[in-house]
């Protein structure tokens, strides 16, 4: 068997090790509980990427398996009258190809659903984290510092984009690679200007670094969620800066 994700679910769980319809739903719900109760912490990843992927590769065994049955010579029972194409009888199934067509009708409605919860739960926090500039910007905004307000503390990520991709999705956050750098403490003489002060006086291949700040007054987990919001967003505004419309 392949070793679990970090979200727990084997990668190949819907077909090995055994084919039963019963054991394979039971995996799915203990999933499904774990990620339900992820997402009432507020922690959105790996979780809510792990659902759409879970999803694409159960429609791919799926599409795979039609592919196959597609490619197999059965007896010849007429043509389409609309297409004219050749009508063959569907070929016998052995019973744990059946149950696999049985675990992904049963999965894929219920990891959809799953999916679009996280999904308005994300657009939820977004709502509750403020993403602002820090002082000049440069026109090359593709690297530079992410500044995350936790409490009292910021702390800084270095990021990097190497390439923008216009379509939006749930693993795009991925496209954007950070680095965390060093933690400040906030104060009435330590702000987001002067925190990036000094990060140009300690890292002079940045003159002019893109930096911004990404504040919230809730307690959103910092690895599972903001930061990869943080993400998001710094993508999404970069984007818009190389579309002009920012």
């Amino acid at each position: 068997m392949d070793p679990a994700t970090n979200t727990g679910l084997p990668s190949d769980w819907a077909y090995s090790p055994s084919i039963d319809l019963e054991t394979k739903q039971y995996i799915l719900l203990g999933y499904a509980q774990r990620v339900q109760a992820r997402f009432k912490e507020h922690k959105l990843y790996p979780y809510l990427a792990d659902l759409r992927t879970r999803t694409d590769e159960l429609l791919r065994l799926q599409q795979d398996k039609e592919m196959f049955a597609r490619s197999m010579h059965t007896t010849l029972i007429g043509f389409d009258p609309v297409t004219g194409r050749p009508l063959r009888e569907d070929p016998e199934q052995h019973e744990p190809l059946h149950v696999i067509d049985q675990v992904i009708d049963f999965a894929v409605p219920k990891l959809r659903h799953l999916l679009q919860r996280g999904i308005g739960l994300r657009s939820e926090l977004v709502q509750q984290v403020r993403f602002t500039p820090v002082g000049l910007q440069p026109l090359h905004a593709r690297e530079g510092w992410l500044l995350l307000q936790l409490g009292r503390e910021a702390r800084v990520y270095a990021y990097t984009i190497p390439f923008l991709v216009e379509q939006d999705d749930d693993h795009l956050h991925r496209n954007v690679f950070t680095r965390y750098v060093t933690t400040y403490t906030l104060s009435l003489t330590r702000n987001f200007e002067h925190i990036k002060s000094d990060l140009i006086n300690e890292h002079p291949h940045l003159p002019n670094p893109a930096t911004f700040a990404v504040e919230t007054e809730s307690s959103l987990p910092c690895i599972e969620t903001l930061v990869p919001l943080a993400k998001h967003m710094v993508r999404a505004h970069v984007l818009g800066l190389a579309q002009g419309e920012v």
